[in-house]
């Protein structure tokens, strides 16, 4: 009796043991195809010209089978969406799939509610597609819940804003001034939001805003109309 408990342990120990194989198998191969479909992406954002129906085929062939291998990692079906963005803006996708990109967005939140970049990708998404609407306020309210300060939500949400401009309210503008107002905290930050707002030919209006906010001291004002508004 005891040999045979024996054996049947040592059975369910192998047994296991193989199915930590197979697994770490599975996750190697999907990090395999996603760090090959991250490469394109990166590529795709340095250089637009790199996109092209071809390059954007192999993406999606290597996300969807990292996905196959590893389906339950956030990142992966995170990335999915984005390939399946760019898949529509260079025309190999139809635009009805942008419906697809903000599903495979949401999902990629249910595991990962804290992970920025996610919450900014749904609110660009939406703001291109529907405006400065309710859904789009509560993404970059998300995005700013989990990465206030850093570089890819601070200037994502500012360029939200600043495209929907003309459909700001009150609000909206108080909330986009808070964003510009978080970059004093280094310089080299409030001088790129403040070249941003003159690309979209809002500069003098947001200088406006910053000396009327609550938020910025005499001081910067003062720096602020020698340096950056006049």
């Amino acid at each position: 009796m005891k040999v045979s408990l024996f054996l049947i342990l040592k059975l369910i120990t192998a047994c296991l043991c193989l199915y930590l194989i197979v697994i770490a198998f599975r996750w190697g191969i999907a990090s395999t195809y996603y760090f090959q479909t991250n490469a394109l992406l990166e590529r795709w954002n340095d250089d637009r010209a790199s996109l092209t129906i071809e390059s954007y085929q192999q993406a999606k062939e290597a996300i969807e089978k990292a996905v196959n291998f590893h389906p339950e990692h956030n990142h992966y079906i995170h990335t999915q969406g984005r390939v399946l963005h760019w898949g529509i803006i260079v025309g190999a996708e139809k635009k009805s799939r942008y419906s697809d990109v903000g599903s495979l967005y949401l999902a990629a939140t249910k595991t990962r509610p804290y992970w920025s970049e996610t919450w900014t990708d749904l609110a660009r998404l939406n703001a291109y597609l529907y405006g400065m609407n309710e859904k789009t306020r509560s993404y970059v309210a998300k995005s700013r819940a989990t990465g206030r300060y850093t570089q890819h939500v601070m200037f994502t949400v500012s360029k939200i804003y600043l495209a929907n401009w003309d459909y700001l309210s009150n609000e909206d503008k108080r909330s986009y001034i808070l964003v510009v107002h978080d970059s004093f905290l280094k310089e080299y930050r409030l001088k790129e939001q403040l070249a941003l707002a003159k690309k979209y030919n809002k500069l003098q209006m947001v200088c406006l805003l910053l000396y009327k906010s609550q938020y910025v001291e005499e001081a910067n004002i003062k720096a602020l109309k020698l340096r950056f508004c006049e």
